[in-house]
Formats: C-alpha cells, structure tokens, sequence
C-alpha cells in the first residue's frame, strides 16, 4: 500500500510539473496582448510568398559596438525597404559573436541569433518604408517582443510612428533583452 500510495503521489506531481510550456525568455502571459496582429508586408513581385534575407557580423560584446543592415524587395505597388541598427552597449555578453539579423517579407518584424540574454542594454533602431498603411490605426501601432507561440509583449522604446504618406514605420531605440523576433503591431 506505500509503495501504491507513494508512485501515485509522484505520478501527481510528475503531471502537474510537465503540464505547462514556456520560453525561457518569454514574459509572463498577462492576456491582453491577444487582440494585437502583425503589420502585413506588399507580396514581392516575384511570386514568391516570402523571400528572407539575412546579414550576419562580429561583434565584441565586451566592447560593444553597432550592426547596421538594409534590404530592399520590389512589390507590385513599389520598393519596400527595410532598415535595421543594432547598437550593443559595452559589456552587452561576453566574448565575439557572430550576430544575425533576418529581414523577411512575411510581416513587419525582424528575427536576431544566436539565441541570448543580455548583461547591458542593447537599444535597436527599425524602419520599413513602402507599406500600405491605410488600415493601421496610429493611436494603436506598436512595437513588440513575439515569442514562438506567437504571443505578443510590449517593448520598451524611444519612440514608434508612422508615415501614411511616405508608408513608413519607425522605433527608436527599443531595448531587447535578448534575441528572438521583434515587430510592428496594430
């Protein structure tokens, strides 16, 4: 009857302990970032769903230092630019790593590697021009963390805006913790 009693009390906590998934790095789910989407992109011209690009560069993390990289596509209604700067403060991590910035047309946002955290502020400057931006409501743009489960979560920044005129979108130095995907919202 122990031995019963005692692998039905472990079963119990073996299930309560492994039912939930999380990010390491993912904030704690507060449930009001459910009604937030990911600012669509102009399709590339060239029949492709999503073309990605991606710009990789060494950085020293002990002395800091700034990754800046463009990357343009044409779509059926013109050019769509996308204009990137990582600024890594000194003692951001340790040693030199090789750091990734992927721009793709599947949505506003931009994905970073290697997988980290940082030890001091690593402040990210964004703009994407030549977007339709009839349908974004500037009094709800934002910029945001998404994790893998594509949750959203705010950021932390200078200043977010827009330009219907020119289609543009900008932040200005959003801080990020650490690497995964950051992006537009509405």
């Amino acid at each position: 009857m122990k031995k019963l009693l005692i692998f039905l009390l472990f079963s119990v906590f073996l299930i309560i302990g492994c039912n939930q998934e999380s990010e390491i790095t993912s904030p704690v789910d507060t449930g009001s970032n459910k009604q937030l989407k990911l600012i669509s992109l102009p399709l590339p011209s060239s029949g492709f769903a999503v073309e990605s690009q991606t710009f990789t560069k060494w950085i020293n993390g002990d002395n800091g230092g700034e990754f800046y990289s463009e990357y343009s596509y044409q779509s059926n209604s013109g050019t769509v630019g996308q204009f990137s700067t990582l600024d890594f403060n000194p003692g951001a991590f340790i040693g030199w790593k090789n750091i990734l910035q992927t721009f793709n047309t599947g949505g506003a946002a931009m994905e970073f590697g290697p997988s980290m955290q940082f030890q001091a502020d690593v402040e990210y400057t964004y703009e994407i021009t030549g977007v339709d931006l009839s349908g974004v409501n500037p009094n709800t743009l934002d910029f945001v963390y998404i994790d893998a489960n594509g949750n959203m979560y705010p950021v932390q920044y200078e200043s977010v805006s827009m330009n219907i005129n020119t289609g543009s979108l900008k932040v200005v130095d959003a801080v990020i913790p650490h690497f995964s995907r950051y992006g537009f919202v509405n």
